[in-house]
């Protein structure tokens, strides 16, 4: 488990206690009495946190073990409030529709669902950035408190250091996960990029 807590402190970030992240790094032993990983993605109406949504959330619950056993998994559409603000180019990556988006759940459902499954885990994800900037706005804006663990693991800076001597060029989750032959389940989809994103986390650990 040691082994396993120096390897995932590569990517690991501290967070302020309503989830925003912080610029300094997190050491492995904040690691010590964690039990899950939750490895998430989300799908936004744009990328501005302040302005835009999200639209489309899943995540991976796995634990903190060898092999990072998968112990649920879980996600949703959510439905907009705004859909006025959103930028173009992001609903069509999305495929946001109207009609597709008729049986989403309300902001309110979908993230009490979502820190329900993933509650006191690390949230984990493929350059973090923008995905922590909405979870964080989105509990803000339901006067929900921070549900998940003050750190947070971005799992692409564990790429960057495991395949430094392989043939990726591209650090992009697309790109490393094809590279490490593993199939994805859907492209833009929250769900599937989650879970590619543990596929490609468990693949990492075993090089290692």
């Amino acid at each position: 488990m040691d082994a396993l807590r120096e390897l995932l402190a590569r990517g690991l970030r501290r967070l302020e206690p309503d989830g925003k992240l912080m610029p300094e790094p997190a050491p492995a032993d904040e690691l010590a009495g964690t039990e899950h990983l939750f490895v998430v993605d989300l799908e936004m109406s744009g990328s501005n946190a302040q302005l835009h949504e999200v639209l489309d959330l899943g995540g991976v619950l796995a634990s903190l073990a060898p092999g990072l056993p998968e112990k649920e998994a879980w996600g949703a559409r959510v439905k907009p409030k705004h859909i006025g603000n959103a930028v173009p180019g992001a609903l069509k990556v999305v495929g946001y529709s109207p009609k597709g988006w008729k049986d989403a759940l309300d902001l309110e459902r979908g993230f009490e669902k979502f820190a329900d499954l993933g509650r006191d885990a690390v949230i984990t994800g493929w350059g973090i950035s923008q995905d922590m900037a909405f979870l964080a706005e989105s509990f803000r804006r339901l006067g929900q408190p921070w549900p998940f663990a003050t750190i947070a693991l971005d799992v692409q800076p564990v790429a960057r250091t495991i395949l430094n001597d392989s043939h990726v060029d591209r650090f992009n989750l697309g790109h490393v996960a094809d590279r490490l032959g593993i199939g994805r389940m859907g492209e833009h989809g929250a769900l599937a990029d989650a879970y590619a994103t543990y596929d490609v986390l468990v693949k990492l650990i075993a090089r290692a």
